[in-house]
């Protein structure tokens, strides 16, 4: 098994069911995480059930503010982030021929365009260290795809890509 104490993880969509269970498992490991995600109570109760962990409010969504979280994120881990784990996303499920145009694009911006970036911005800071990880958590939709979901198959097989 990888040894994950003491590594700095980011870990977006923290608040989520899946988010919470990574949460937990870092936690048993000993890793220093970040947990982040867009819902303050939850990332209070976050702050509440783990002392050690940092917490910081962010919507991927918003790509003009990505430079910054990353930036963020990385000062609250000492200037160092040994693991990024893209762990958000969302779904807006309906049937392809009645699904809105801005259905579409919100679920590629945030799942697929969020994550890109996301992933682009933490990896010029790993390269200046010369050592990182990053885990891209995503859904077996993206392989064979799912009624309702042609908007969130298409941003998983993104991603697998």
């Amino acid at each position: 098994m990888i040894d994950l104490k003491n590594l700095n993880i980011i870990l977006t969509g923290a608040t989520g069911v899946i988010g919470n269970s990574i949460l937990d498992k870092l936690v048993l490991a000993g890793s220093n995480v970040l947990a982040t995600g867009t819902n303050d109570e939850k990332l209070k109760n976050i702050k509440n059930k783990y002392k050690n962990i940092k917490t910081l409010k962010f919507d991927i969504s918003d790509h003009k503010k990505i430079d910054q979280f990353v930036d963020d994120c990385s000062q609250a881990l000492s200037n160092k982030i040994d693991v990024l784990i893209n762990n958000a996303g969302i779904t807006i499920d309906n049937l392809s021929i009645r699904m809105k145009e801005e259905e579409w694009k919100r679920v590629i911006d945030i799942n697929l365009s969020s994550t890109f970036l996301i992933t682009k911005n933490v990896i010029k800071k790993m390269f200046k260290w010369k050592n990182g990880k990053v885990i891209n958590i995503t859904s077996v939709v993206g392989h064979s795809g799912n009624i309702w979901q042609a908007n969130y198959a298409a941003s998983t097989a993104g991603i697998i890509a």
